[in-house]
């Protein structure tokens, strides 16, 4: 495939728009000058023509063969020539073009010459008025050699052709030097993405693309360049985080396991260790399977998945998600209160629904005081409907850290110390809002208040 060049097409577009152009101007030029060349000559021959009149009937032959005339004519008295040129004594028998027109008209035709030459001739029909008051009927042909009117015409061509020639490379040559400038920014740009892609993470780390001149197109591409640049090291950033929480997570309950068997073996006979082994390594197993079932939802989550749509009753919802969880809140049903102003079912995949919901309700039930309420709010707006999971937090957390709670396996220092939380939760909730386009938002009053909000269009 043939690779095209933005630059080569700028200079080939411009030099065929101003080509095209120049090529109608220089053609209406040389139009215009051929046709005032041609008029001069006309003009010139009837002049001629209009002398040689006058001057044949005053008998004044002297002036009007004068040596290196181009000029040859020919009179006629009615139908009989009563005058010819001195250059036509040459050709006795040959008569000039003599075509009856109307009197007092002229025309113009095209004619050979009697040495062979292109010419034309000036055929003209008038009435001589004698001095004893009577009138003849005359014809008048003059003709003359164009070998110099066509020189000249070729002389203009030439030096129209010339002069377009010249033009096009002038035009070619500016409207390079345009395009060069134009796309210097652009080169520039260009110049720095290699820069960054030599691989040298040193220089990398801190690399962000520029432009001295500010230009409006880009400015754009630089922002968003450096906006990649930032997202890219973020991601980065969390990824090793992530990597080094995962093996954290999973090293912690391997390390256990090892221990626990480690002892039992050393002591296999001991009573109270054979009492609780068993519960022990189910109790760790169990610890995993979460842990890696809620890597592997977070990693379901983070990529598309297959949506179906479909009234949910929000109402049979909660309670579904009440029954799951009173295995770990036994006082649930009394905890959360439910206030809706929505008179209608809500359109949603139910999967997507019921894990955001599950996860809110789970994290506000574990983060709150054990004998604090749970409110779940359902507000019908005018767009969309949202829903609100607001419990008082144990915690006061900062802006900063309210912004990392959505991050993969982040939990703050406190929780750490729990087996049962991996901070997982949130992380899985903004992954399937950010799938079914649902803003998320996640803010603490001042009162201790942690709201969670999730708006789901209409």
């Amino acid at each position: 495939m043939k690779t095209r060049s933005i630059k080569r097409n700028l200079i080939n577009s411009i030099s065929a728009i101003f080509g095209l152009f120049i090529i109608i101007v220089f053609t209406f030029v040389d139009i215009s000058v051929d046709d005032w060349v041609q008029q001069q000559f006309k003009t010139e021959l009837k002049e001629k023509t209009n002398q040689i009149k006058m001057l044949a009937h005053d008998d004044i032959t002297s002036r009007l063969d004068t040596p290196g005339s181009n000029y040859v004519y020919q009179i006629w008295k009615n139908n009989q020539t009563i005058k010819r040129s001195t250059s036509l004594r040459s050709y006795p028998e040959l008569d000039l073009l003599h075509t009856k027109i109307p009197v007092n008209s002229y025309r113009l035709v095209d004619v050979i010459m009697p040495n062979n030459e292109s010419g034309q001739a000036l055929l003209s029909s008038y009435i001589q008025r004698n001095k004893d008051g009577s009138s003849d009927y005359m014809y008048i042909t003059v003709s003359t050699s164009t070998k110099s009117l066509d020189r000249i015409t070729n002389i203009l061509d030439i030096l129209l052709i010339g002069s377009f020639l010249l033009s096009m490379i002038i035009m070619r040559i500016v409207a390079k030097k345009i395009v060069q400038q134009g796309l210097y920014p652009l080169e520039s740009l260009n110049r720095q993405i290699k820069t960054f892609n030599n691989n040298n993470e040193h220089l990398n780390k801190n690399f962000s693309f520029y432009e001295p001149k500010s230009y409006s197109e880009i400015d754009l591409i630089i922002k968003e360049l450096n906006n990649f640049l930032t997202i890219h090291r973020n991601s980065i950033e969390n990824e090793k985080r992530i990597t080094s929480d995962i093996a954290h997570e999973i090293k912690t309950p391997i390390a256990e396991l090892i221990t626990l068997t480690e002892v039992h073996q050393r002591f296999p006979n001991d009573a109270r260790l054979a009492e609780t082994f068993t519960d022990d390594i189910l109790h760790i197993s169990n610890r995993m399977r979460v842990i890696v079932e809620n890597l592997l939802l977070l990693q379901r989550t983070s990529s598309t998945i297959e949506l179906y749509k479909e009234p949910i009753d929000i109402a049979l919802l909660l309670t579904s998600i009440q029954h799951e969880l009173t295995f770990k809140y036994h006082d649930i049903k009394s905890r959360i209160l439910l206030k809706t102003q929505l008179d209608t079912v809500i359109i949603a995949d139910t999967f997507s629904l019921k894990t955001i919901l599950t996860n809110l309700i789970d994290n506000a039930l574990f983060y709150s005081l054990p004998t604090s309420d749970i409110q779940v709010n359902v507000l019908n707006h005018e767009k969309n409907i949202i829903i609100e999971v607001i419990n008082i937090a144990t915690i006061n957390y900062s802006e900063t850290e309210i912004k990392k709670l959505i991050q993969p396996l982040y939990q703050y220092d406190n929780s750490r110390s729990d087996d049962n939380r991996y901070g997982l939760g949130l992380s899985i909730v903004n992954n399937i809002c950010k799938i079914n386009q649902y803003p998320l938002s996640i803010t603490q009053t001042t009162k201790g208040d942690f709201i969670v909000t999730v708006s789901i269009a209409k």
